[in-house]
């Protein structure tokens, strides 16, 4: 198996995951998770992510991120809250559709990725390990406890 092939499949198992969560989450997405977030929130804080990993391998626009992005010093928690704010009053079908945008735009980068840039120690592994399907198990955890 190719290290694009492999990267692709981890990407999407981890995806299927999420997905089943988020779709058990429906019709809970104001559930408050504690800290001021709320399901939808971090629903769109992990496209948000999807969209800083597109970014760093091709450079394409973060969505509302105009003014964050390049700041300097560069504060993360500062950028998470900035775009919490950002996306905090959309409404949910604008939510879940760059939820599920983000995550096409970044499987088209890495699916015409370099061989290199998908294995390990590549920028891509990096990216998705970091940005993109790595970032999902930080949260999961949260989103599974609105379930209930």
């Amino acid at each position: 198996m190719s290290s694009r092939d492999d990267l692709l499949g981890r990407m999407s198992l981890a995806r299927a995951e999420l997905e089943t969560i988020v779709t058990a989450l429906r019709g809970r997405e104001d559930v408050d998770l504690g800290e001021g977030w709320r399901v939808r929130d971090l629903i769109a804080h992990l496209a948000l992510w999807e969209r800083v990993a597109a970014w760093k391998l091709g450079g394409a626009d973060i969505p509302n991120a105009e003014g964050l992005v390049g700041r300097d010093p560069w504060d993360v928690n500062a950028f998470n809250e900035e775009m919490r704010e950002r996306w905090r009053d959309r409404p949910l079908s604008e939510v879940m559709a760059e939820f599920n945008a983000a995550h096409v735009a970044l499987v088209e980068i890495i699916s015409n990725a370099s061989e290199a840039d998908c294995a390990p120690g590549g920028l891509a592994r990096a990216a998705i390990d970091g940005d993109g399907a790595g970032h999902y198990a930080q949260h999961l955890s949260e989103l599974r406890s609105a379930m209930f």
